[in-house]
């Protein structure tokens, strides 16, 4: 799970989560890395984790974690589908890897090598 710095410390996260909150949503992230189903918290592709069971996970009280389900998916950070999965938005966004962010640069130089 890739974390961009700057917007962790300039940006929205940090603008409308309190600490508690933030602690969540990146324990969140983890989670959905962690997942069966990737970017999505689940037991499985159709069964979702309950919160007692994501609070048991995060080590977490419950009714913060309700709170953060209710607060994400306003802000669209999470959707939750008709089972009740719940999927981080944009999540590629989050496996932005080296290879990717050197692309551009083995690009360059290939265009250079063959002009």
């Amino acid at each position: 799970v890739k974390l961009w710095i700057k917007e962790c410390l300039l940006g929205t996260i940090r603008e409308d989560l309190g600490p508690a909150e933030r602690g969540v949503w990146y324990d969140f992230l983890i989670l959905a890395g962690n997942s069966r189903v990737p970017g999505v918290i689940c037991a499985n592709a159709s069964a979702p984790l309950s919160v007692k069971r994501i609070a048991e996970i995060l080590n977490t009280p419950a009714e913060l974690i309700e709170r953060c389900i209710e607060k994400f998916e306003q802000s669209g950070r999470v959707e939750i589908d008709e089972n009740g999965c719940i999927y981080i938005t944009n999540w590629a966004k989050y496996q932005y890897t080296d290879y990717d962010r050197q692309k551009r640069y083995r690009q360059a130089k290939l265009r250079e090598t063959t002009d």
